[in-house]
């Protein structure tokens, strides 16, 4: 296969909208629902925010890392991730990488009814989403994802304190 088909292209695109929804709504069942088992080959890199690449991740491990508290697990952390323009890379018949421009938005609170903002950091770039073709029933998963800060406005360094 050297094309996507339109059923490829809706794929990417409802993972992209669900990794992203998933986060904002800190629905990790959802996250899990689109996860491929193992996230692999250094697709893991969230550097920017102090966490280093990783070369494998059972995506059980994934969630338990974007969802803990000093990550989007906490509670008086709010996201939105908006996700922009897209272009497709044909890695293989069962890999295909993607880099979609974003603007990711994130507010900390002072109290759990998130009526006064503490402290708020947007960041504005590219994230990069891996997306495999499973063996088993032929469906794309979510396989890995690296985002590309350019720039941020606010003060993104106490989001994540």
């Amino acid at each position: 296969m050297d094309k996507f088909s339109v059923l490829d292209y809706n794929a990417f695109r409802d993972i992209a909208f669900d990794w992203a929804d998933s986060l904002d709504r800190k629905d990790w069942e959802k996250l899990g629902d689109i996860l491929a088992p193992t996230i692999m080959c250094l697709q893991v890199d969230y550097i920017m925010i102090g966490v280093a690449a990783i070369p494998a991740m059972p995506s059980s491990e994934f969630i338990s890392m974007m969802s803990a508290p000093n990550l989007l697990g906490h509670p008086l952390v709010r996201t939105q991730h908006l996700i922009g323009a897209t272009k497709y890379e044909y890695v293989s018949d069962t890999e295909t990488m993607a880099t979609h421009q974003i603007r990711a938005a994130h507010q900390r609170y002072t109290t759990p009814e998130h009526k006064e903002v503490e402290a708020t950091g947007h960041g504005h770039g590219n994230v990069k989403h891996w997306y495999r073709k499973m063996e088993n029933d032929g469906q794309w998963k979510f396989a890995g994802v690296k985002p590309e800060m350019y720039w941020v406005e606010g003060t993104f360094d106490k989001i994540f304190v």
